[in-house]
């Protein structure tokens, strides 16, 4: 018998003492302080005994207690752009919700969040009667893969137009598809299905022209080639009914020019091929009014931004003339142009891309040098436009030399950018990221590209589309960055 029970035995049997015998049989020699009057049974001492070992080895006393209301852990799985995350919740002596879009849970059972498209918080809020409610919060920030997904387009794309639709929807604009020949057609991508489908067909085929998004979602299409002319007719596309109409004749022919869409619905166009003037085209009369200030000089290749305050900033342009302004700002309501102030060393840039962000700054972003009769060089430098003070100020540079820079903006303030033309004037693959005044290089594409289009999807991935491959032919097919 083990150590332990001996002992229990002895404590229980009276320290070793024996029975007690009935006085009739019990040896008189023995006395009855010697003896136990209650034996234990033998069920007695095994459950006594099951009792002191239990006690012996920390165990016994009953169920541990149970653990107080409230919240133990609140975590997500990583989460890439444009997928869901799956978050758990464990509580107890309560209940719990997830805000915003999830409502009740259950402690330790996973559920899935909406796609996310950039960072957003996820609340975890408990409620038990007789406390206050308890809230814990992630915020989840999601990443790029950064991998390309290859799409099927109807034919090869170049010199076309893509706008983001109101309901997250592409609609791709004309251009040449092939066979050099000028394509009408307007086609609807759907993030969704990833297919192309054909909605509508313009007037007349052309490349180089612009398309700007109206406050109703109607698209004003302008400019560009017609076969070997000058397109003049503006056309408006509703891609709800999926129609075209005719929306009056531009003032003067426009080719490499730009155009913003601006707070009333208006549409301002800015230069173009040997063009030093701007002019507005109102919705109302479906017509174009040539503005009777112009600019410093003639710009092609500009870029053109609504700023906050309503104004437009323009910057750059290719021109001929003697005297270099980097940029001007156009009040449509005096429509008078406004000097900037800039870096003496800042030089006139095209081909480069203007981006307003959340604090309605503005980044102009790499672009090709315009440097007298030099051969032009891309840039990697860039610019940055406080409307406050009205001045542009160096910010750093891009993760390479860039022009003909295709890129969208990112909610962290970020900008991603997709191909163009790299030193040597040659269509590169290399993607990067800008952000706070200095550049990183991304995943390359599969294959160089220039003149292509790049618009952000609802759901944070990035659409590709078109160009030129480095020999000049045309890029097939399309991609999404994700």
């Amino acid at each position: 018998m083990p150590k332990r029970y001996h002992q229990f035995w002895n404590s229980r049997r009276g320290a070793g003492r024996p029975a007690c015998a009935p006085l009739s049989t019990r040896n008189p020699a023995m006395p009855a302080s010697l003896c136990h009057p209650n034996p234990p049974s033998r069920r007695q001492f095994l459950a006594g005994a099951a009792a002191f070992g239990l006690s012996a080895c920390g165990g016994g006393g009953g169920e541990a207690p149970a653990a107080p209301p409230g919240i133990h852990s609140f975590v997500a799985e990583p989460v890439a752009v444009g997928e869901p995350a799956r978050l758990t919740a464990t509580f107890t002596g309560g209940t719990g919700r997830i805000e915003p879009d999830i409502g009740p849970v259950q402690s330790g059972v996973p559920v899935s969040t909406p796609p996310l498209a950039a960072a957003r918080q996820y609340t975890l809020v408990f409620e038990a009667a007789g406390q206050p409610a308890a809230r814990r919060t992630l915020e989840l920030v999601p990443q790029y893969r950064n991998r390309y997904v290859a799409l099927a387009t109807p034919l090869p794309l170049q010199y076309h137009a893509a706008v983001n639709a109101l309901d997250g929807s592409v609609i791709v604009i004309g251009g040449s598809r092939g066979m050099s020949t000028t394509s009408e057609a307007v086609d609807r991508f759907d993030p969704a299905t990833r297919q192309f489908t054909r909605i509508a067909s313009m007037a007349t085929g052309r490349t180089g022209h612009t398309a700007h998004r109206l406050p109703d979602g109607r698209i004003l299409v302008l400019g560009g080639q017609v076969s070997l002319a000058t397109a003049v007719q503006a056309e408006l596309i509703d891609p709800v009914r999926g129609t075209v109409t005719l929306a009056g004749r531009l003032a003067q022919t426009r080719n490499r020019h730009a155009g913003v869409t601006l707070d009333d619905g208006r549409v301002l166009v800015v230069g173009g091929f040997w063009r030093d003037s701007v002019e507005l085209w109102d919705p109302a009369s479906l017509s174009f009014r040539l503005v009777p200030a112009r600019m410093r000089h003639s710009r092609e290749f500009p870029s053109a931004t609504l700023l906050a305050d309503g104004r437009v900033l323009i910057v750059g342009g290719d021109h001929v003339d003697d005297v270099d302004v980097p940029a001007e700002v156009f009040d449509p309501r005096t429509e008078r142009f406004e000097p900037v102030a800039a870096p003496v060393d800042a030089p006139l840039r095209y081909f480069h891309k203007a981006i307003r962000l959340a604090d309605g700054q503005v980044l102009i972003l790499g672009g090709e040098r315009r440097d007298g009769l030099a051969p032009p060089a891309p840039l990697a430098s860039v610019l940055r436009f406080d409307p406050a003070t009205q001045t542009l100020t160096s910010a750093g540079a891009l993760e390479r030399p860039r022009s003909l820079v295709r890129g969208v903006p990112r909610p962290d303030g970020s900008v991603l950018m997709f191909g163009g033309d790299g030193p040597g004037d040659a269509a590169t693959a290399s993607a990067g990221r800008y952000r706070e005044g200095s550049g990183q290089a991304l995943g390359p594409m599969p294959a160089g590209r220039a003149w292509h289009t790049v618009n952000a999807l609802p759901d944070g991935r990035v659409l590709i589309l078109g160009g030129d491959a480095p020999d000049g032919s045309p890029s097939g097919g399309g991609l999404i960055y994700e």
